[in-house]
């Protein structure tokens, strides 16, 4: 793996990775090394081609955490969201979710921000406070939209408890625009308990 990472076109890096992740008997060090040398791939178009392909198989954590290692050297929000996305779609170890979650606040598009945290979700099992903090990553938005959207996706999430619905709640006070508001607010009234 060094050689490939000591070549210069990214192209030809992607081709032999990509070639190599078509083998069914790779075992996690060789995974890991491989993923591991995503980071020296400039292009991002090219780095998130890797590693979609390796996020196709079942990872050890370990291998999930140098995937968000290298997804943080991914300057284009879209790519950001294509890797992330495709790594949602298993069950990820819960520090593995912790630190995915802190790359999500350095998507500043609104709408891919949204698109991870729904999909983060809907297929992962918060913690309360993995949840929280997400909430947490809703305020920083600038689109009342977006906002509404993630929290409204929030309340639907299984597990209610009174910390997360309290945290949906102030979250939602940060909102503007009263329609929005109001979306958020009748979505979260059933899981009101009454004293």
């Amino acid at each position: 793996m060094v050689s490939v990472s000591k070549m210069g076109s990214d192209h030809y890096k992607t081709e032999i990775l990509t070639t190599l992740l078509r083998q069914d008997n790779l075992s996690d060090p060789v995974m890991a090394e491989m993923i591991n040398v995503t980071k020296s791939i400039n292009s991002d178009h090219y780095r998130t081609v890797v590693l979609t392909k390796a996020l196709e198989r079942t990872l050890s954590p370990a291998s999930y955490q140098l995937v968000v290692e290298s997804v943080k050297g991914i300057n284009s929000d879209h790519y950001i969201t294509q890797v992330l996305k495709s790594m949602l779609d298993k069950p990820i170890d819960s520090q593995v979710l912790t630190n995915l979650l802190s790359i999500t606040s350095s998507i500043e598009s609104d709408h891919y921000r949204t698109e991870v945290l729904t999909t983060l979700l809907r297929k992962q099992d918060l913690k309360e406070e993995q949840y929280k903090k997400l909430v947490e990553y809703v305020n920083t938005m600038g689109s009342d939209h977006y906002r509404s959207q993630t929290l409204q996706t929030a309340l639907a999430a299984p597990n209610m408890t009174d910390g997360k619905l309290i945290a949906v709640i102030n979250s939602a006070a940060q909102i503007d625009s009263d329609h929005y508001l109001t979306e958020v607010l009748t979505e979260a009234a059933p899981e009101v308990k009454t004293a």
